[in-house]
């Protein structure tokens, strides 16, 4: 299984899926699903090599070295993940870059040997995942990005400062994927060391409807929500998209047991294409949501109109120990819902 965002100690969301003791020989009642926290972002690329050295170059990220022979090589055919994930037969590799001495990081995930598309992301499209990355100095990044020959999407090149206070710029990773660098008024409270100018890191995915994604997110998943707002000609925001005449409305969710938040952002006034991505295309992201009693989380998901990807529609074996599923939330966006299988 891949890497966390936040390391966490995988004996502990094994805890959660052990079912009380009857010792009264009573019946009980079934152990709801539920999720217990959130694992890593991972974004699907072309060349993982190429992806990897553009977050090292731009945010000077730890990624690991590459070997003599040239190449970060494939793993092995993995049949058990290929069946989560519905890509049977594909070749795969995967490895994150890493904000030094913290556990924030960034998976990318290159997947070959099965039928793909590219996408050209649009910041207002439903499904775009957009990563952010709090920084403490938004110049010195943007100093970066400039350096590694990124591409930034904000009009005028410059940082746009928001209503809130904060500064945010949009720029294009190697992969034409959205990245926010935002730094806000007052810094959150960071393990990050302080020559790290990455300090959080954060997710912002443009929905379809709102109320429909918000209600999956606080019903389903159990997700605490918080920070709505109606539609609103927000100036800043247009000066960030560069999106004229877009209004945008807002939300926030967060996972029990998690730190990470999730912000979610409607657009209307402008076109807008629902994305319709499988796991393998090029422009797909997915986020791992640490589960307890998975198969009834799962058959949750199912019940609020999610589609379950992996093969069955059923969570499956990963070895080593786990269990999971391939998940579409209501904007296409993938979730990976995981358990340790009990022992």
């Amino acid at each position: 299984m891949v890497r966390l965002v936040r390391r966490v100690v995988v004996a502990a969301a094994a805890c959660g899926l052990l079912a009380l003791g009857n010792s009264t020989g009573y019946a009980q009642a079934p152990v709801p699903g539920a999720i217990i926290g959130t694992g890593t972002f991972t974004s699907f690329v072309e060349d993982m090599d190429r992806s990897l050295a553009f977050y090292h170059d731009a945010f000077g990220m730890e990624v690991p070295p590459i070997p003599e022979s040239g190449g970060r090589p494939y793993n092995r055919s993995n049949p058990q993940l290929f069946a989560m994930f519905d890509i049977p037969d594909a070749r795969e590799r995967h490895q994150s870059a890493r904000v030094p001495g913290t556990r924030l990081s960034v998976e990318i995930m290159e997947v070959q040997n099965v039928p793909h598309q590219t996408h050209q992301l649009r910041i207002q499209d439903p499904g775009n995942a957009t990563l952010v990355l709090v920084v403490r100095d938004i110049d010195s990044a943007l100093a970066g990005v400039k350096q590694a020959n990124a591409a930034i999407a904000t009009p005028g090149g410059k940082p746009v400062t928001m209503t809130d206070g904060s500064r945010a710029l949009l720029i294009k990773d190697i992969d034409n994927r959205f990245i926010e660098i935002r730094q806000p008024a007052s810094l959150p409270e960071t393990a990050a060391g302080a020559t790290n100018n990455i300090v959080d890191v954060r997710l912002s995915i443009s929905v379809n409807d709102m109320e429909k994604t918000t209600k999956v997110y606080r019903d389903a998943l159990g997700f605490k929500l918080e920070g709505e707002t109606p539609f609103a000609a927000d100036k800043a925001t247009r000066a960030l998209t560069g999106l004229s005449k877009a209004e945008v409305r807002r939300s926030r969710v967060q996972a029990p047991g998690s730190p990470l938040w999730i912000e979610f952002v409607e657009f209307k006034g402008v076109e807008r294409t629902a994305l319709k991505m499988r796991i393998q295309d090029r422009g797909a992201a997915r986020l791992q949501l640490r589960a307890q009693n998975l198969d009834a989380m799962v058959d949750t998901m199912k019940s609020a109109g999610l589609t379950v990807v992996s093969q069955g529609g059923t969570a499956v074996p990963i070895p080593p120990g786990l269990k999971g599923a391939l998940v579409a939330d209501p904007n296409n966006f993938f979730l990976t819902p995981f358990a340790p299988v009990p022992k």
